[in-house]
């Protein structure tokens, strides 16, 4: 099974991890990493880099982001590893759902084409689609 790890900002990825498991029950081979002000650059490289070993065997893993550019993007991009580790960005609780749900049936790089289209396509302006 791909494993699944979100890295964000403040809280976004232990609340979005909560939210998921709100709707999905208890999800599996995955780990949420919080970069909090007080959180040291060296100890994050190294707790991201352990959770990605511990997670990505056999299948590899999967790190969904905040935002592309920013600090948990550019520390899980230094461990991109072809067929093993992939990262995508822009994390929302669509992308974490369509990633718990279809992980054991698609390969890595299909599982991470797919995370990001159903973000993109879960992003709307909700006045465009229910007022005439």
């Amino acid at each position: 099974m791909i494993g699944l790890i979100i890295i964000s900002h403040a809280r976004l990825a232990s609340e979005l991890l909560s939210a998921a498991e709100f709707i999905l029950g208890k999800i599996k081979n995955v780990e949420a990493i919080d970069i909090l002000a007080t959180t040291d650059p060296d100890s994050l490289e190294q707790r991201l880099a352990r959770s990605v070993k511990k997670l990505k065997d056999p299948d590899g893993v999967l790190i969904l982001t905040d935002m592309f550019g920013g600090t948990p993007n550019n520390v899980s991009c230094a461990l991109l590893e072809k067929d093993k580790v992939e990262v995508v960005t822009g994390v929302n609780l669509p992308m974490m759902i369509e990633a718990a749900t279809t992980r054991e049936d698609n390969t890595l790089e299909i599982l991470a084409v797919k995370v990001s289209e159903k973000g993109q396509n879960a992003i709307n302006a909700a006045g465009a689609l229910l007022v005439p």
